[in-house]
């Protein structure tokens, strides 16, 4: 018999090679000379994580691991590539064994809480600031994050506490303009429940010039845009939100040229005139995943918040587990970008099975028995793929109108850099290939998927969610209406969101920035043009 309780199993950490072997290995003993070449590679690989290639420096560093499974500096420089990353399981896997060989050092016990919080175990994440913060009590950036995890469990009022004894502990006229900005950011999150607007305005706009930190910065801009467009400054808004997109990209470049170029050969390789080589996936059952696809800020999250309301369905969040299983040869030529599966010759038989038998472990991870629900929003790429991966599964394509949607992109300060929202042009390309690809997705038969539009969504919850429960064969109950109600952590950009009970308030949001959005138009116009667009 299956269990019976459809709550999800915590995450199975990855093992590294040392937490692998059977017995502890020791680290071999390097002379004064390999100490010192030692120590370079570790500046170049902290150099390399900086500069964006956190994937390569993971390689070197599981060669490491393996020869020095108990060096602090290898997992210390794993954690921070893997949480570059997003890879939030393994990110705490490493991050724990520099714990478990650095019990007493609140600096990498806060890191490990740092990922716990990113990783969506909130519950532990606060355990471990606390631990830092017996270690150290007045340790600047432990009481920060505590109070920013406060209010994400939904503890506003705790959170307001501890915001009030950081800024207590470290008065303004005694600190520097990094961790003024550090204080005055968490405050604008308390604004306008706790802290008034203006004043918080006028907090950030005395440090943002001044401070050197890149995220406080970001943060900053991001708060200024929310409380203006709170106080219906417009336009002030937008050029903060503006501000907030251009401080991660000084040196970067995204080409939406080289990107729509990749979407044709991406719906070529799944033309449905061209037999595939291979037919769908042997010995894996997939009816019991659902796939919930689609743009950035699309309602995913509302998605699968009203799922996980239904018994025996267990919430998966945003999982990899299909990307991750790409061949290596099917090649990223874009930095920043995705990958694609484009050769269709490298798709045979045997690998698919492969693929599928890999992906479903990670599946398995989260339950063995129940239906799970997985949110990437990037897996719209897949679907042709996931199709024949998953025998079985069901694909919920969430839209939404295409200011509004690409608007949500623009305005929000995304925890891992998303390079083609950061430009309107660019955004507006993007959005336009990803709508040619799903028009494409619909044409290949071997696809069970609905389209599910937000605006219908919380305008009619009722009907809109009983469409949907009937496309999975499943009963629907008043719970699904409940969502906000439930205790589940959210740990993606829509979690204040999935708190409240259904509004309507973000339809035509962009009605008082259109005046501002050409760029944006022109983008999807550009891109619509291009074979199958909308």
């Amino acid at each position: 018999m299956p269990p019976t309780n459809p709550q999800r199993r915590p995450m199975q950490r990855p093992m590294g090679a040392a937490a692998a072997a059977a017995k502890p290995k020791t680290d071999p003993k390097l002379s004064p000379q390999q100490k010192k070449k030692m120590h370079a590679l570790f500046v170049r690989l902290n150099e390399a994580v900086d500069n964006g290639y956190a994937s390569e420096a993971l390689k070197k560093l599981a060669e490491l691991e393996a020869r020095f499974p108990s060096n602090l500096n290898v997992h210390m420089i794993a954690g921070r590539a893997n949480a570059q990353l997003a890879r939030h399981a393994e990110a705490i896997a490493a991050f724990k064994k520099a714990v478990d060989l650095s019990s007493n050092e609140p600096e990498i016990i806060f890191h490990y809480a740092v990922a716990l919080h990113k990783g969506g175990e909130y519950e532990e994440a606060l355990l471990q600031f606390e631990r830092v913060l017996y270690l150290n009590p007045d340790h600047f950036n432990a009481l920060r994050n505590k109070s920013a995890l406060l209010t994400d469990l939904g503890r506003v009022e705790d959170g307001y506490r501890v915001w009030c004894d950081l800024a207590e502990k470290f008065k303004d006229d005694e600190i520097d303009d990094n961790k003024r900005m550090g204080i005055a950011i968490i405050g604008a999150r308390f604004a306008p429940k706790f802290v008034d607007a203006q004043e918080a305005i006028d907090k950030i706009e005395k440090s943002i010039l001044n401070t050197d930190d890149n995220p406080f910065r970001k943060a900053g801009y991001y708060q200024l845009g929310r409380l203006q467009h709170y106080l219906k400054n417009y336009d002030k808004a937008f050029d903060a939100y503006t501000a907030c997109k251009q401080v991660e990209i000084e040196d970067e470049n995204w080409d939406p040229e080289e990107h729509s170029e990749r979407i044709d050969q991406l719906i070529d390789c799944w033309r449905t005139d061209v037999p595939i080589p291979f037919s769908r996936a042997k010995g894996v059952d997939g009816s019991r995943l659902i796939f919930i696809v689609g743009m950035m800020r699309s309602g995913t999250s509302l998605t699968e918040q009203m799922l996980a309301q239904v018994k025996e369905i267990v919430p998966g969040g945003e999982m990899n587990e299909v990307s991750r299983s790409l061949p290596r040869e099917d090649k990223v030529t874009m930095r920043h970008a995705q990958r694609y599966p484009l050769m269709r010759e490298l798709y045979t038989q045997g690998r698919i099975n492969r693929m599928s038998k890999q992906a479903m472990a990670g599946y398995n991870q989260v339950h063995r028995h129940f239906t799970i629900t997985d949110k990437q929003p990037f897996n719209y790429a897949y679907v042709p793929l996931i199709a024949h991966m998953f025998p079985g599964c069901k694909i919920i394509h969430c839209k939404r109108d295409p200011l509004d949607c690409c608007l949500s992109n623009f305005t929000q300060a995304f925890a891992r850099l998303h390079l083609q929202t950061h430009n309107l042009y660019w955004l507006g390309r993007f959005f336009a290939d990803y709508e040619r690809s799903m028009l494409a997705w619909h044409e290949v038969p071997e696809v069970d998927m609905i389209d599910l539009q937000y605006e219908e969504l919380v305008s009619d919850p009722e009907n809109q969610s009983k469409r949907v429960m009937e496309f999975l064969g499943r009963e629907w109950t008043d719970d699904i209406l409940e969502f906000h109600k439930s205790k589940r952590t959210i740990n993606t950009a829509s979690r204040d969101q999935v708190r409240k009970p259904l509004y309507t308030s973000s339809v035509k949001k962009y009605t008082p920035y259109e005046h501002r959005l050409d760029e944006l138009k022109r983008g999807i116009e550009e891109g619509r043009a291009r074979p199958h667009g909308g």
